[in-house]
């Protein structure tokens, strides 16, 4: 049975969506009323005022986490900027960088909820609609930004081994050369 396996398919070809449906699932709850037996209590939709709040719990919460990655990302900057041969915090930055790697997954897929929150629970009201979807491509912005800033960082860190591993090679064929040529009182 290859259905339930995910190792036989390549990387990155499936999607993990089961946040997506629980949430899908719970807003139908929501809108029906469900009783315990899956018959609607009323047919009327959700109250549109516990859907904006839902909406806005989430998107503050997520605000508030891209802040936290990028303190982070501030952090990891002042790291990877380091040009120390003999100080290099190296374990340090591959440890905040797995961190930031993995909150930048979660914000994505906290995106994705935000988004599917705002298409299961759309109102009729085109204001509170344009303000929802104003607030998603904002917090998108920000959270791509962060993610180029990641980018960025990792791209100066890459830059600064390289000439860490200049440096430490010209020192070390420098001193080879220092120990073949004689100082001048001993010829």
């Amino acid at each position: 049975g290859g259905a339930g396996r995910r190792g036989d398919m390549a990387e990155g070809s499936v999607r993990d969506r089961t946040r997506e449906f629980m949430l899908t699932v719970q807003a139908v709850r929501d809108r029906q009323g469900a009783t315990g037996n899956g018959a609607p209590r009323n047919v009327k939709k959700a109250d549109p005022v516990q859907s904006r709040k839902r909406f806005s719990e989430k998107a503050a919460q997520i605000g508030k986490d891209i802040h936290k990655t990028a303190d982070k990302l501030a952090k990891l900057t002042k790291l990877a900027k380091s040009k120390s041969l003999f100080d290099d915090p190296a374990a340090e930055i591959a440890e905040l960088s797995y961190v930031i790697t993995q909150d930048v997954q979660r914000l994505n897929e906290d995106l994705e909820d935000l988004g599917a929150i705002h298409r299961l629970e759309n109102t009729p009201n085109s204001q509170s609609n344009e303000h929802a979807t104003s607030v998603q491509k904002s917090l998108q912005s920000h959270l791509k930004q962060t993610a180029e800033s990641f980018a960025g960082v990792l791209q100066t860190r890459s830059e600064n081994l390289q000439h860490q591993q200049s440096r430490r090679s010209e020192y070390s064929s420098s001193n080879a050369f220092a120990g073949a040529s004689q100082p001048s009182f001993m010829r």
